[in-house]
């Protein structure tokens, strides 16, 4: 695991301090309005003033890596943060076969330094243009741009400013002796081993120029508007020496070398240097931003409950992030992806693992970026014959068996080493599925008559051939139920597999008309396949007694998603429910997707607050991030999932509005996403009442729609003429459509129309953002002022450390308030002293540690000097410096804090938590 260190020395660093706003009412929000555009079939948007008001803001310089905000292009992401100037990690997704060893370090000082002598700070993440920018008073402004399609991004300086006497940009490396490998390297050395070049182009560093498999990268960069002079520092640091100037930019890239001509990965870094000078500045930002402002204007979701739009906030940053690396030759790793400040640290895993993965990607057929799941998709398609290979190697067969533990090349070196892994059959339906899904969506028969088909069909031939039968009846004699229950019987994952995939491959396989000969058998194994087990009325994950639990996963409810075998209207919904209610591990890992398993069973109070317990379980860090080790991008993408699946369902080929609302009668809930068969799906619900559906048929299928007002009656208006074309007091209904047509289902006694035409905006964000009743926040306030601060969680009994007033601290709170919040002051020499927020006293450590820590101080002194000491887990001790005692936290918080040990234990850890 990475240790991951949350303070640093600096005091920009530590003094903590944080503007807290109020979140902004929904935008366009009354009952009697409506969004909804009947020309194009989706919602009156204004993409955006609305996507402004989930802008990340900075509002005081940041130090700290893992606080970095994330800007990328789809290929190459950068992590910035003001340290000794504007500093940023680089990195790409099709770098190294372990995305680990990806890009580096840029740095860009200027003399005086750009945050010198300023009175106002604002840094801004924009997610509607993509760009992140940092404005010092009003005249200087530094903004992160990229290139669409392109590994190249830059960094435009407007600085008016007199006297600037020198400017700097430098591009590192880490110490490339700490560099391990993992799996998927075959020669460390070429890893270790670094080459430079600066001339008249620019200046780079380059690695891995010798692998076998055709990664390596170079990392280099030129300048646009100034003159400069390239050296090499030293054998890891290359310098661009710029004249200054009041406007410049700073082109950089990671370019891959294997998607370089020749692998010429240094070539290839300076013509698209060249490239986009060539282009200039201007026009590139322009291509940017537009490239950005059509991604978002592909679906829209608003999702306001408890009076808050926090969650909402959290769906658009986490799509941008996973967008923003997603569009390379590779998917973005889950957990060391493109945006990370571990250097050259890899956390656990190289591999791709598809219960990882496929919680970052899952959401983005519904999101309407289907492109975006292929990426995923192409990891497998591409490594089908090496796949098989395999197949036929460990198991005599011709057919395909998928490693939930995946190399780039298809490798299986993960998951036959690991017992986790090892026999975990159901991958490879999962890959089928998620092909034949894309085809679903999009409508490309092409894709799926030569990529999905026959991914699906080898996918069916291993489970006929690894099927057991005793009599008539098929069953799978031994396997793992997924990670959790090892070297079972009859594993649920394994029969939720043959029941999703078979019928699947023999509808596809009669539609195509290929291989009428294996439709038989696939059926028979279908008639006679053993039952799924249950107990007390809930699922079981194996046939019965249960096995040792080696992991925490909910295995019985992959019924529920993503096998999409029961959910809302199921004979078995009940089943699935109590399954839900009675699941071993609520909540239990960074990846756990019980939200939304409770949004496809309808549970939308328990899907809303499910959101809430995962942000409020794994969104540590100001930026969004997490400082869980198992992972960093699932939970970000399996929110992601959860609000769709609030918000539409058409994963039984039914299109289903609004199917798990939350308890709350001020829910306001609107959106545009995609429907299966391609339907544009959008409707608008609030004051506890859903307006319309309005559909856009883009490929003329037949549409089926869940009445959302029950069996009130309904009626289908094509809106082109207002035709209407069928009326019903049916809980559902289905018509044809043609191909470009837009559609409304519209109850006969409230129509559309009967709403005023409104468009949906909002204001921009320009401060910090907090989830109510715990520490999750989103941005950085000022240094000083209300309603920030940092609040301390004794790691011992998971309480938030109080200072009411003149009185003793406590740690007992379940919620941060002001009475938890504190100003962390930098005294120097590694010692802070704690400022209570609540009454702007000093917490001290007297009488030798003997008494209870107060906060009755109105100056910093000697008691209260603390030594931060980073325990390197994410924790931190308290040492008062006075007696050189611990600070601790005992008796379920109950007890005042002391300060009498003598050595660290959990008593002693706290996490510090920005406000």
């Amino acid at each position: 695991m990475s240790v991951r260190k949350l303070f640093r020395t600096a005091a920009a660093g530590l003094i903590l301090g944080g503007l807290l706003v109020a979140h902004p009412s929904p935008a366009g929000a009354a009952p009697t309005d409506a969004a909804f555009n009947s020309s194009t079939g989706a919602l009156n948007v204004d993409y955006a003033g609305y996507l402004s008001k989930h802008d990340i803001v900075y509002n005081r310089p940041n130090t700290n890596p893992l606080y970095g905000l994330t800007v990328g292009n789809g290929h190459t992401g950068a992590m910035a943060w003001q340290q000794n100037g504007l500093t940023m990690q680089v990195s790409g997704t099709d770098l190294a076969e372990q995305s680990t060893y990806a890009a580096g370090n840029l740095n860009l000082q200027t003399s005086p330094a750009l945050d010198s002598g300023y009175t106002t700070f604002q840094q801004r993440l924009s997610l509607y243009d993509g760009t992140l920018t940092t404005r010092y008073d009003n005249n200087r402004t530094v903004t992160v741009l990229g290139s669409p399609n392109s590994e190249v991004m830059g960094v435009h300086v407007e600085d008016s400013r007199s006297g600037v006497g020198s400017i700097s940009l430098d591009l590192s490396l880490w110490d490339m002796n700490t560099v391990q490998n993992i799996a998927d390297v075959p020669d460390l050395n070429t890893w270790r081993t670094v080459s430079t070049f600066a001339d008249s182009t620019g200046a780079g560093l380059s690695r891995g120029q010798t692998d076998a498999n055709g990664f390596g990268y170079t990392f280099a960069a030129t300048v646009e508007g100034a003159a400069y002079s390239a050296q090499t520092v030293n054998g890891t640091r290359v310098r661009l020496n710029i004249t200054p100037s009041s406007s410049y930019t700073i082109w950089f890239t990671a370019a891959s070398r294997i998607n370089a001509p020749s692998r010429n990965s240094v070539q290839q870094a300076k013509n698209q240097l060249a490239a986009v000078k060539s282009t200039g500045y201007a026009t590139t930002l322009t291509n940017y931003r537009n490239w950005w402002h059509g991604f978002w204007q592909k679906s829209f979701v608003q999702y306001n409950a408890g009076g808050s739009d926090y969650l909402e906030n959290v769906y658009y940053l986490a799509t941008y992030m996973i967008a923003a690396g997603g569009y390379g030759n590779y998917p973005v790793h889950f957990i060391n992806g493109v945006f990370r400040a571990t250097q050259d640290n890899s956390k656990w895993s190289n591999g791709y693992w598809y219960w990882n993965q496929r919680d970052v990607y899952n959401s983005f057929y519904a999101s309407n970026h289907a492109d975006l799941v292929k990426t995923f998709n192409n990891l497998y398609s591409r490594n089908l014959g090496a796949l098989k290979a395999y197949t036929q190697t460990r198991y005599g067969s011709d057919a395909l068996w998928v490693p939930e533990t995946m190399g780039w090349d298809g490798n299986a070196r993960g998951t036959v080493n690991s017992d986790y892994v090892n026999d975990i059959y159901s991958t490879g339906t999962e890959a089928a599925y998620n092909m034949y899904l894309y085809y679903r969506y999009t409508n490309d028969a092409s894709y799926l008559q030569n990529v999905a088909y026959p991914f699906m069909k080898d996918a069916a031939r291993f489970y006929q051939n690894r099927l057991s039968r005793n009599g008539s009846q098929y069953y799978m004699a031994s396997s793992n139920s997924h990670e959790t229950y090892w070297d079972v019987k009859n594993a649920i994952t394994d029969l939720a597999a043959v029941r999703l995939l078979f019928p699947l491959t023999i509808q596809v396989s009669t539609q195509l008309g290929l291989d009428a000969g294996l439709r038989a058998g696939w059926q028979d194994v279908l008639n006679n396949l053993a039952p799924y087990q249950t107990q007390n009325g809930a699922y079981l994950p194996h046939d019965p007694p249960i096995s040792q639990t080696r992991n925490n996963e909910n295995v019985a409810l992959e019924l529920v998603w993503p096998y999409d075998q029961t959910g809302i209207g199921y004979a078995d919904t009940q089943t699935a429910i109590n399954t839900w209610n009675v699941r071993p591990f609520p909540y239990g890992n960074v990846w756990s997707n019980d939200h939304v398993h409770a949004a496809r069973l309808g549970l939308g109070e328990q899907a809303y607050q499910g959101m809430r317990t995962m942000l409020q379980k794994y969104q540590n860090y100001p930026n969004g991030m997490t400082s869980n080790t198992n992972g960093v991008f699932e939970y970000l993408g399996i929110h992601l999932a959860a609000m769709n699946e609030s918000l539409l369902q058409s994963y039984n080929d039914k299109i289903r509005v609004f199917p798990a609302l939350p308890n709350d009668t001020g829910f306001v809930g609107k959106f545009t996403l995609l429907a299966k068969d391609g339907f544009v799906v959008s409707s608008e619900r609030e004051a506890g009442e859903t307006k319309y559906v309005g559909l856009r048929s883009q490929f003329g299928k037949q549409a089926r729609a869940v009445n959302p007002w029950g069996t009130q009656e309904i009626r289908v208006r094509r809106t082109s003429d207002n035709a209407i074309l069928t009326t019903v007091s049916a809980g559902e209904v289905s018509f044809a459509t043609t191909a470009n047509t837009t559609y409304v289902v519209e109850r006969t006694a409230k129509p559309l129309s009967s709403y005023a035409s409104t468009t949906l905006t909002g204001s921009a964000n320009q401060g910090v953002k907090s989830l109510s009743g715990t520490a999750s926040t989103l941005g950085l306030g000022t240094a000083t002022g209300g309603g920030g601060g940092t609040a301390l969680l004794a790691q011992a009994n998971g309480k938030y450390v109080s200072a009411p007033a003149n009185g003793n601290l406590i740690a007992s709170a379940t919620a941060v308030g002001a009475t938890e919040r504190f100003d962390i002051v930098d005294l120097g020499g590694g010692n802070v002293a704690l400022r209570s927020r609540a009454n702007n006293m000093y917490v001290c450590a007297e009488n030798a540690g003997a008494n209870p820590l107060i906060a009755n101080r109105a100056a910093a002194g000697s008691w209260e000097t603390f030594a931060r000491i980073d325990n390197g887990d994410g924790t931190i001790s308290l040492r008062a410096t006075v007696n050189n005692k611990y600070v601790v936290a005992e008796n379920g918080g109950a007890a005042a804090l002391v300060a009498n040990r003598d050595a660290i234990g959990p008593w002693e850890k706290f996490t510090p938590i920005p406000q």
